[in-house]
């Protein structure tokens, strides 16, 4: 991919959970130009923060979901300016944020998976203004639908999906959703009125219809031997990428949720991200220290490039000058 495309400069940002670290990386090589140290364990996801020239990585503990008995309780504020770890923002008594989201009003959604409470944060000020308590044991995903209006939660171990109103309100939970099984990704369709979740038991999303509420359809995954772990669309819709859980797979589908190619990827891959211009895939393969860098046209992994001591997610952004 050209390191510019409509007059913008990418650079790519990923998590490095093993290592404990923040990457800066080249767009084209995944070369690391710049490590970012002193975060507690574990960073876990990320959050691009365009408007204020930022990103968000949640803190979220030395375990995994549903099973993360140290959490922790902060977010770490990156600059992409500056490429500097700019400080943290305290949580507490929430614990284990995890997912984060942009909302239309501007402001950040995140999961705290233990306290089973969104914190919805101000980026402006890196200050939390308020709480939305959810009715599940834990919360570790969540979407927002492009208008802005509701958001989903996944509750993995409930096998349920909780819609929060987000307009006109504070954040009011409005329905639980029971699911066919546990819930392992979810992700809101940029383009079209349905939310994609990942059947935590058994090779196949299920698609929630984001007006109603209902299931309305399922689709196999047919190169995945069990449960897949994200879901993931491109920014504009065109591509969703599904991402297996414990399985060296990934599957790319059309908008319209029509497979186009299943891919060999590394050990224990754990999200992804496309370039800007849906040219290229990315997979974060957190056991092997790598990245399947995937070419969508030719529909093949291009080359495996070696990346931190094991990232678990990266994402591109826009460069500007200091």
């Amino acid at each position: 991919m050209s390191l510019s495309e409509n007059n913008n400069r990418y650079g790519i940002i990923a998590v490095d959970k093993q290592g404990g670290r923040v990457l800066f990386l080249h767009p084209e090589t995944l070369e690391v130009e710049k490590v970012l140290t002193g975060f507690p364990r574990n960073p876990h996801e990320l959050l691009i923060i365009p408007e204020h020239d930022k990103a968000y990585v949640p803190i979220f503990g030395d375990g995994i979901h549903g099973d993360n008995p140290h959490p922790q309780h902060q977010v770490a504020v990156i600059s992409l300016i500056n490429h500097e770890l700019s400080g943290f923002i305290e949580l507490s008594p929430l614990e284990a944020p995890h997912t984060a989201r942009l909302g239309a009003d501007g402001n950040v959604y995140l999961c705290c998976e233990n306290s089973a409470t969104i914190a919805v944060i101000d980026p402006k000020t890196d200050k939390v203004i308020r709480q939305i308590s959810v009715p599940s044991t834990y919360t570790h995903r969540l979407s927002v639908t492009p208008e802005g209006n509701k958001l989903f939660t996944d509750n993995e171990e409930d096998a349920s999906v909780t819609v929060v109103e987000l307009k006109n309100t504070n954040g009011k939970v409005i329905d639980n959703i029971d699911m066919p099984g546990g819930v392992n990704g979810i992700s809101a369709a940029p383009h079209a009125p349905f939310i994609v979740t990942s059947n935590a038991d058994k090779p196949e999303l299920v698609i929630i219809d984001s007006q109603t509420h209902k299931i309305k359809r399922y689709v196999p995954l047919r190169g995945h031997k069990k449960g897949a772990q994200i879901v993931r669309f491109s920014q504009d819709g065109e591509y969703l990428i599904v991402i297996g859980d414990q399985e060296p797979v990934a599957t790319l589908f059309d908008g319209g949720l029509n497979e186009i190619a299943c891919f060999n990827v590394g050990n224990k891959p754990m999200d992804g991200c496309f370039s800007p211009d849906n040219k290229r895939l990315l997979i974060a393969n957190e056991a092997d220290g790598t990245v399947s860098i995937i070419d969508i046209a030719s529909k093949r992994v291009i080359a495996t490039p070696s990346v931190g001591k094991g990232c678990e997610v990266l994402n591109y952004f826009v460069e500007k000058a200091a």
